[in-house]
């Protein structure tokens, strides 16, 4: 039987916004016990996970590489902090124009070049967010994180020049390859 891996489509930020991100992630999970999202590095998914085999990851790397090489760099801008409360507290980047056109133009691809099929009656509108605490994190902490985040405005940008895959190993999700965008 062929493998199946556990992969998923993200931006990710600069080196100075992960290290800050994940300090975040750690002060959190330290001060109140939520320890799930320090499994994947600081990222906005654009693709939620999804099952691919190991025979097929050519093909999808090919496409990839292809779509990214004709994507333009921009800038995200991060701005505070949002939440789908009380299960997600969040940075908020802002929805700009370009993002949210990575995101169509990604989606069109993945559904007409390689079959991914949408569930267009469940689905969710795009709401990028980089991930603090989820999953693990009682509604009763999340009051108690909301409270302390908002006493520290956080703003950074960093410049988006690739889309990572990003591959669950098991315990951990972690970058497999970053597909460069056009350079001009």
């Amino acid at each position: 039987m062929e493998e199946q891996l556990l992969l998923f489509i993200a931006i990710m930020p600069s080196r100075a916004v992960q290290e800050e991100v994940t300090a975040m992630k750690q002060y959190i999970a330290d001060k109140w016990g939520p320890r799930h999202a320090l499994k994947s590095p600081a990222h906005i998914t654009l693709q939620p996970p999804f099952q691919w085999s190991e025979e097929a990851m050519p093909e999808l790397k090919e496409r990839l590489r292809h779509f990214a090489s004709a994507q333009k760099p921009f800038w995200v801008v991060l701005n505070d902090y949002g939440a789908f409360a009380p299960k997600v507290f969040f940075i908020k980047p802002e929805l700009s124009p370009q993002i949210k056109t990575l995101f169509a133009r990604l989606r069109k691809t993945l559904e007409t070049e390689l079959h991914f099929v949408y569930d267009k009656k469940n689905e969710r509108p795009f709401h990028p967010h980089m991930t603090l605490a989820h999953r693990d994190m009682p509604p009763t902490v999340f009051d108690q994180i909301w409270a302390d985040f908002q006493e520290r405005p956080y703003y950074r940008t960093f410049a988006v020049n690739s889309l990572a895959l990003l591959r669950w190993m098991g315990d951990c999700w972690e970058v497999h390859e970053e597909f460069p965008f056009a350079r001009k």
